[in-house]
């Protein structure tokens, strides 16, 4: 998880523009499928990920904080 998050900031901490920030995260996203198929990862650690990219995505304003969350 600290590698997700510390390639994911990397990315936002770039002057790119919106779109290109959110096509570069398909960098760090690999490390989470690979994750995926080693560790039973329970639901609560899962949205408990969500949540906190949740956060990190209205700081750099890619994502609106009051979005549609399903």
């Amino acid at each position: 998880m600290k590698q997700y998050y510390c390639q994911v900031w990397q990315i936002l901490k770039t002057e790119l523009n919106s779109k290109n920030k959110i096509s570069l995260n398909t960098i760090p996203v690999p490390v989470l499928v690979y994750s995926f198929r080693i560790v039973n990862w329970l639901k609560k650690e899962i949205q408990k990920t969500d949540r906190k990219m949740r956060k990190l995505l209205p700081i750099e304003d890619i994502h609106h904080p009051k979005a549609d969350v399903s």
